[in-house]
């Protein structure tokens, strides 16, 4: 396949023998892409060796437990660890023994908002050398694009130092969603396969049977064109995310019900009403992370990425303004309040916290002077926000958390929150002073049960509330609620314009 050639195809229907039947696969490194991915392809019939060289996560899984939370995940893995089909390794050796293909899921995150290939690089050397003539590397990591640009060579190079002749290289990007990682893998809405050195075709041959059982459409592409199938829609994710937000500051400052906007906005079929919700900003390992990355390496090209340097601006000063939401119900001041921050996982089922919303908004709090005692329902998320901000007290229920508060904060919107019965929470808070992160809760509801209300681009305690008089009144609203830049945040003065 030529570099600028693209193809797709259906899934090959593959019968019931061939899938019981299925083929020997390794996946190195079992964190959350590798796991998952472990899982369902022995759920697909397959035999699957998982490596890791973490012997503790190694001992966890033996024992059934599971790293993180991933909703049905747990079963998964004990199911097909009974039948033999799903096995863990920390032995190259049982990696590699008769495997049709090996999957490479470590990850490549520095920790700082940037790449780092190292690890990478690392499992190549150690795998590729030892891979047999007839196995198919699969990438599933996401790469820089300027390592994918030297990674035909680079696999090259380690299989010519040990003698052994070229293999088939492919990358395959995972869309896979943190708290649907299991349905999106198994009922995916396309595969992508991307083609770095495949002279003979085979390697895209065994791929494109594995995905079979998926009955999804697969894409075939150049190598490059499937890293950035993957990264062009997490950046758009994330600009549809920002775009709600920055929607949601125009309607505070005209007097619109942003909620309301939407929904009409979503009945155009090129606009649609996913990921346009306004609210405390997107977290987690992705999203932000990848825009990050992409501005820098952009930059370093000479382009200058406008917009995507204002998608992560505007991202960036959402926790910031919750802060002041806060602040302002609260009569301006937040030092000795009691606050419930509700929610720590970045997302609903998971109990991930990397790059959440809630660590940027407990921080903020806290250098005000607030006692912040929050909320998660996953444990892991609760004991790793602790290790992180130790200022942090710990509740073990939503009722502990808000009782004796003088203000509550959503910013994950987990069920249990959603279908509280906020009316009885009440009664346990000193003040019934709640600002909704997600816009998760009825503005309505949430005045008849006694809370003073705020959310993003809604009208308070659910009033349509005072339209600022003139055109310039609504702009001044507007431009004090857009922040000042300090220490890579950007901060929301007090509001003094009409309320929203």
């Amino acid at each position: 396949m030529t570099s600028g050639e693209s193809r797709s195809f259906a899934a090959p229907d593959l019968g019931q023998k061939e899938r019981r039947q299925g083929v020997r696969i390794g996946v190195v490194g079992i964190g959350y892409v590798g796991l998952v991915t472990s899982a369902c392809l022995a759920e697909w019939g397959h035999t699957v060796v998982g490596l890791d060289v973490d012997d503790q996560r190694l001992l966890s899984l033996a024992q059934g437990r599971m790293p993180f939370h991933e909703p049905g995940l747990e079963a998964l893995v004990a199911s097909n660890s009974s039948t033999g089909r799903l096995q863990f390794s920390s032995r190259i050796a049982d990696l590699v023994e008769g495997a049709e293909l090996v999957f490479v899921a470590v990850g490549t995150h520095d920790g700082n908002g940037g790449w780092q290939t190292e690890t990478v690089r690392a499992c190549l050397a150690a795998v590729v050398p030892k891979l047999d003539d007839d196995t198919t590397l699969v990438i599933r990591s996401t790469l820089p694009p300027d390592f994918i640009r030297g990674l035909p060579s680079l696999v090259q190079a380690f299989r010519d130092e040990a003698g052994r002749p070229p293999i088939a290289l492919l990358l395959n990007p995972e869309f896979t969603r943190e708290g649907s990682a299991i349905r999106d893998f198994m009922d995916p809405e396309r595969v992508v396969i991307g083609v770095a050195d495949d002279p003979t075709g085979n390697g895209e041959e065994s791929l494109k049977r594995l995905y079979g059982a998926a009955r999804a459409p697969i894409l075939v592409l150049s190598a490059m064109d499937a890293a950035f199938a993957k990264l062009g829609s997490n950046l758009f994710l994330a600009t549809k995310i920002s775009f709600a937000n920055e929607l949601a500051r125009l309607c505070d400052a005209f007097g619109a019900n942003v909620e309301r906007v939407v929904s009409a906005m979503a009945y155009d079929s090129r606009i649609g009403g996913a990921f346009l919700r306004p609210g405390v900003g997107f977290g987690g390992s992705c999203l932000p992370h990848q825009l990050a990355m992409t501005v820098r390496d952009a930059r370093v090209t000479g382009m200058e990425p406008a917009l995507l340097e204002a998608v992560d601006q505007i991202n960036r000063r959402q926790s910031p303004r919750l802060v002041e939401l806060l602040t302002e119900l609260c009569g301006g001041a937040l030092d000795g309040r009691r606050i419930a921050l509700l929610g720590l996982a970045f997302k609903p089922n998971t109990d991930d916290i990397r790059a959440a919303p809630s660590l940027t908004v407990a921080s903020l709090l806290i250098e005000r002077g607030a006692r912040v005692v929050a909320y998660d329902p996953m444990p892991q998320a609760r004991e790793r926000a602790v290790a992180l901000l130790p200022q942090i007290e710990m509740a073990q229920t939503l009722r502990e958390a808000v009782t004796g508060a003088d203000a509550a904060a959503l910013v994950t919107e987990w069920r249990e929150f959603v279908e509280a019965d906020w009316a009885s929470l009440r009664l346990q808070m000193r003040a019934g002073l709640f600002v909704d992160g997600r816009n998760a809760l009825s503005p309505e509801r949430m005045a008849r049960d006694g809370f003073h209300y705020a959310s993003f681009g809604r009208p308070r305690d659910g009033a349509q509330g005072a339209f600022p008089t003139t055109t310039e009144d609504a702009f001044r609203t507007l431009a004090t609620t857009a922040g000042n830049s300090h220490d890579g945040l950007v901060g929301a003065t007090a509001l003094t314009g009409a309320p929203p």
